[in-house]
């Protein structure tokens, strides 16, 4: 799969070691192996069949948007990422497994622990 960053700041997070242990501390390793794992999923669908990462759809304001468990449900710190369709923008459907089943590229849009 191919990742986009909404900025900078995220891909340094994502793509920088040393930076995101300063950032993040003790999830950044998790953080750039989850970053790793997209990067070699054929589409969002690998991705979802890994539990441990619990990809699920997020809702309100954040509808369209996607999260992702960077060390555990309980832990908070998640990836945000919007799924692109073929033409590059969101998905219109609403349907998981379409989206799941078509995504080949993603933004990875924030870094963030939920339960701050």
């Amino acid at each position: 799969m191919n990742i986009h960053y909404r900025n900078k700041k995220i891909e340094r997070l994502c793509t920088d070691l040393p930076y995101a242990k300063k950032e993040i501390n003790r999830y950044s390793e998790k953080l750039h192996s989850l970053i790793n794992f997209i990067e070699n999923a054929m589409n969002l669908n690998d991705v979802a069949m890994m539990q441990i990462y619990h990809l699920h759809p997020l809702e309100g304001k954040e509808k369209g948007m996607f999260a992702l468990d960077i060390a555990g449900r309980s832990v908070g710190w998640r990836l945000v990422i919007i799924p692109l369709d073929d033409q590059g923008n969101r998905w219109e459907t609403r349907d998981v497994n379409v989206i799941y089943k078509s995504t080949t590229v993603i933004i990875a849009w924030e870094v963030t622990n939920h339960y701050e």
